[in-house]
This record gives C-alpha cells, sequence and structure tokens, in this order.
C-alpha cells in the first residue's frame, strides 16, 4: 500500500483492515508525525485500487505502526472492505 504524506507516496504494509481504519506499517520514507494520511492499496485477491483518507489515531514509535481511522472514502470502496472482510468470516 501507499500512504501519502505532502502528496508523496511511502510505501507501507496494511494489517488489521476494518471498516472503520487500519494499522500501517511503514517501510519506507517519512515517518514524521502527522495526522492526516492519504491512503491507495488493493485487498488480498483484488485488482482493484482502493483510496481514502485517514487519521492517524495512534502511533507505536517512531518507526513503529500506525493506527488510522478511515475519514474518507468513496461508497464503492467501503463496499470491497465490507466483502473482503464478510469472506473472511469463518463458517
Amino acid at each position: 500500500m501507499n500512504r501519502f504524506l505532502n502528496g508523496y507516496p511511502y510505501l507501507s504494509r496494511a494489517t488489521d483492515i476494518s471498516r472503520t481504519g487500519m494499522r500501517i506499517h511503514p517501510i519506507s520514507g517519512a515517518t514524521a508525525a502527522t495526522r492526516f494520511v492519504g491512503l491507495q492499496f488493493q485487498l488480498p485477491g483484488s485488482a482493484d485500487v482502493i483510496t481514502a483518507s485517514g487519521e492517524v489515531v495512534s502511533a507505536a514509535a517512531q518507526e513503529g505502526p500506525l493506527s488510522v481511522r478511515f475519514t474518507r472514502m468513496p461508497a464503492v470502496s467501503a463496499t470491497r472492505i465490507g466483502r473482503f472482510l464478510a469472506a473472511q468470516r469463518p463458517e
């Protein structure tokens, strides 16, 4: 995934995705404290690119993971995340 800071993309890894947010582990680039980030990512098994904006609600450490709450997202992206999460539930 890419997280955008000041218009520049920085490679990151996303985990713990939910309907309301995700955890982001920075891989490259700036880790400067910022409150809002742009997000661009693909869900496993999908070629569709999801874009969203998010607010950093917690940061473990300077180089550690960030917890991000989605603040803006197109409805189609929210639907894709909902379908992905529903498919992950054990029966």
